[in-house]
């Protein structure tokens, strides 16, 4: 994972599609307000700081001290997670619903090893998580400038191996903390591809994978073909200054980040590398309650014909093909009204605090599945917010 820096700018909405909306935290009137929302896994009422090793045969999901954890990936009851150095499962239909590990490891000196199984593969940074359509998990790693696939990471079996960039396996020896291991900008076969922090992992319907290629400053494309050939399909311009967040949408490619100007997400043809506004400053439906709230996009996923789009200052707008914006569910940081028992249940999804303060950012923190949206508040409780979001 690696620490967001960022300007505590606002994020608003466009220029050329948006209309203007009230400044209140009322739902438009399609309704599109998240109803309800519950607490799935850490502790919200939590101050523990501890975030060494976590018990890789089972740690409670609600456990104090939580798991840390900055990308999620759902499908149907099952969740995964990573932690910078390992990846989790997590069922929730279990009678006592426990993080169990997958891949990585926490202990010890940071270590790439993409190849073998699951169990024995290491990580020194991954970053991102895109579940394919097929049930693979693709994730990067930031400082051996890898992307690595796992073949079925919910079964006994699974194995990974790198499909992109760096192969080898690396030691401190290779990539010493802090510094990266074969910096480069080579598109074409996966084996021979290089990149510079390959973050954020997302798919598209066809199984093609996406990265944001934070050191060069593109977006680029593995296709799901036999040689895993990477291209270039979006190279940074005056659109943006920086990319926080990618999604696949409605046969489209999102793109949100830092303007010159403010903030703003961009839609992009991945066919042509042309881009238009989609949503830009200004536009956003402040809560009265923090009017001048930060609202830097985050992380982004579709909804049905919206984009979700989660905002640090601790708010989930929903964005319509006609440009009307919805603050969907989030009350920002902190709620001294709500309780320990008021996180047991279920929750008004406008008054839960989508607390954002650790700097994480990634594809994948957003994700929907049937109706659900969960989202992880990086407070010291670490908590993962389930919305019911029609």
């Amino acid at each position: 994972m690696r620490l967001a820096k960022l300007a505590p700018v606002l994020f608003a909405l466009t220029a050329t599609a948006c209309t203007q909306l009230a400044a209140d935290d009322e739902p438009d009137p399609a309704g599109k307000a998240c109803t309800t929302a519950r607490v799935i896994a850490g502790d919200p009422t939590s101050s523990a700081s501890d975030t060494t090793l976590w018990n890789p045969a089972g740690h409670p999901a609600k456990a104090d001290p939580p798991m840390h954890f900055g990308n999620v990936v759902q499908r149907g009851r099952t969740i995964l997670v990573s932690t910078g150095r390992s990846i989790w499962r997590l069922d929730l239909d279990a009678a006592a619903p426990a993080f169990v590990r997958v891949a990585g490891d926490e202990a010890g000196a940071a270590v790439y090893r993409p190849t073998g199984a699951c169990a024995d593969v290491r990580f020194m940074a991954n970053e991102g998580l895109a579940w394919l359509p097929d049930g693979r998990l693709i994730t990067g790693d930031d400082w051996a400038n890898g992307v690595v696939e796992l073949s079925d990471p919910l079964s006994p079996s699974c194995t990974a191996r790198a499909i992109a960039g760096t192969a080898r396996e690396l030691t401190g020896t290779d990539s010493p903390p802090g510094r990266v291991y074969m910096e480069g900008d080579v598109e074409g076969p996966g084996a021979t591809a290089r990149f510079a922090a390959p973050d954020d992992a997302i798919s598209d319907d066809a199984g093609n994978v996406y990265v944001w290629d934070r050191g060069n400053k593109k977006i680029k494309r593995i296709a799901n073909d036999a040689m895993r050939t990477v291209t270039t399909v979006f190279t940074l311009h005056d659109e943006l200054q920086n990319v926080n967040a990618i999604a696949w949408a409605h046969g489209a490619l999102y793109a949100g980040g830092i303007n010159f100007d403010g903030t703003r997400v961009i839609k992009i043809n991945v066919s042509t590398g042309a881009s238009e506004p989609y949503v830009n400053d200004a536009d956003v439906p402040r809560p009265d309650r923090s009017p001048s709230a930060a609202s830097l996009p985050i992380t982004m996923v579709g909804l049905g014909e919206d984009l979700l789009v989660y905002a640090s200052g601790g708010y989930l707008y929903r964005i319509a093909p006609d440009g009307g914006v919805t603050h969907a569910a989030g009350m920002g940081t902190r709620n001294p009204d709500l309780t320990a028992a008021d996180y047991a249940g279920d929750l008004p999804a406008l008054d839960v605090p989508l607390h954002f303060t650790d700097g994480f950012v990634g594809g994948g923190n957003l994700t929907v599945d049937g109706g659900h949206v969960l989202v992880p508040s990086f407070d010291a409780g670490w908590g993962l917010w389930d919305l019911t979001c029609e």
